[in-house]
């Protein structure tokens, strides 16, 4: 592990211990905190496939506090394919702050993720966030930018939208979702242009379509089987995704659920 890595791990740690630190002195407003782990049968990132036939187990910690948040991810997969053995292989480190008292019932989220990345660089994006919900139809739009500063320079933008329908059984609620990323790459080695490899890609990559059931379990836990369907929006799209995944596929049918303990 870089010293780089090192810093950035002892920053964050930092940083969730004052939240936890500020929660004590306020009376009112107290430091809140989800552990999470998935179990799916694929781990999908923006369109690409990065396991192929084995499960993975992606835990993930969220401490926050009065708009402000820190998280810890990570994916560990079961069957790497190339190693044929279990692998932890990538650590999400993400820092941002939620601001809700926008005009028109908008919110603004704007953050940074650092990507430990096992056998490859690291890398660091920052993004920026708007999203309200519709009062009329309960459906919730957003529109998230990332900028990666590091290693594969480039500027995603993804359009979404989503509604949660409560459901008449166990306080269950079923959310569904679709998502859309338009990737403008500055780097022709991690992002060719199918049609110019001496280019870089620009166009929309990839639309993604969910569907979970959150079910609490007393008063901390929430099980939630969820499904999930990802593929490209044009030819070169194909290409690109095909190229970038391990499976070979430009197109994603995934599932799995998730475990949370929230308080």
């Amino acid at each position: 592990m870089g010293a780089r890595r090192i810093w950035v791990m002892l920053g964050f740690v930092v940083f969730g211990l004052w939240l936890l630190a500020g929660g004590v002195r306020a009376e009112e407003a107290k430091p809140s905190a989800d552990f999470t782990v998935d179990v799916l049968s694929q781990y999908v990132w923006r369109g690409f496939g990065l396991s192929d036939d084995s499960v993975v187990i992606q835990p993930s910690m969220t401490v926050s506090y009065l708009g402000a948040y820190v998280n810890l991810w990570g994916n560990y997969d079961t069957d790497e394919k190339g190693s044929d053995d279990a692998n932890w292989n990538e650590t999400d480190f993400t820092f941002g702050y939620t601001y809700d008292k926008l005009p028109y019932g908008m919110s603004l989220d704007v953050g940074g993720i650092y990507y430990a990345l096992d056998g490859i660089d690291d890398s660091f994006e920052l993004f920026a966030g708007l999203s309200a919900t519709c009062p009329k139809t309960g459906i919730n739009f957003g529109l998230t930018i990332y900028r990666e500063l590091s290693h594969y320079p480039g500027t995603w933008y993804e359009l979404s939208a989503g509604r949660d329908f409560g459901l008449p059984w166990y306080k269950a609620t079923l959310s569904l979702s679709a998502s859309a990323m338009y990737l403008d790459s500055d780097d022709k080695g991690a992002y060719p242009d199918p049609d110019d490899p001496n280019d870089e890609f620009s166009g929309w990559l990839y639309l993604q379509l969910g569907a979970e059931v959150s079910v609490p379990v007393g008063q901390y836990f929430t099980v939630t089987p969820k499904v999930y369907y990802s593929f490209s929006l044009s030819d070169d799209a194909d290409d690109l995704l095909e190229a970038g995944s391990l499976d070979n596929h430009h197109d994603h049918f995934f599932g799995g659920v998730s475990v949370s303990f929230s308080f």
